[in-house]
């Protein structure tokens, strides 16, 4: 796959990361992002909660279950120069990780959703967790045969000599 040397590259000559792998990730942590979303409206944080996680319960598992993606993210995040050779090592192996992350989540959702192909077929699925299904199987079927993740996932930076 050919890239544009203009647009497509930064200052360290990486591939830029797309935009679908941070939402890809966003939707990963999605229980964080709507905690966080919570606390910043003012006059009662616990409605927006209630209205995604009708239980306590279902929120603190659904923060539970993202706690593999939150380590996704510190290495999203340590992506720069002069970090350790650990982190560049964790970064080689971001597309496994976030797959991993996504069949966490899929098994999980499967898991509470009692999804079977009998209650799809007689309308007793809930729909909300199929949906959630379907976004997750495009994620780790973005994460593991999209051509730019791919070479994006072998680049780390590295210093330019800038002589």
């Amino acid at each position: 796959m050919r890239y544009n040397p203009f647009r497509d590259y930064d200052k360290h000559g990486c591939i830029k990361l797309p935009l679908m792998l941070f939402l890809s990730l966003a939707y990963l942590i999605k229980g964080y992002v709507i905690w966080i979303v919570s606390l910043s409206y003012r006059k009662d944080p616990s409605v927006l909660l209630n209205i995604f996680y009708p239980s306590r319960a279902d929120f603190y598992h659904a923060l539970m279950i993202a706690i593999p993606a939150i380590f996704c993210v510190a290495i999203f995040s340590f992506r720069r120069i002069g970090m350790p050779a650990f982190f560049e090592s964790l970064w080689y192996k971001i597309r496994g990780l976030l797959i991993f992350c996504a069949l966490i989540q899929i098994a999980d959702s499967v898991w509470q959703g009692n999804i079977s192909l009998h209650n799809i077929i007689h309308f007793n699925a809930y729909y909300g967790v199929l949906i959630d299904v379907i976004v997750l199987s495009g994620i780790v079927a973005y994460c593991a045969l999209n051509q730019r993740v791919i070479d994006v996932s072998k680049q780390y930076p590295v210093a330019l000599d800038e002589e």
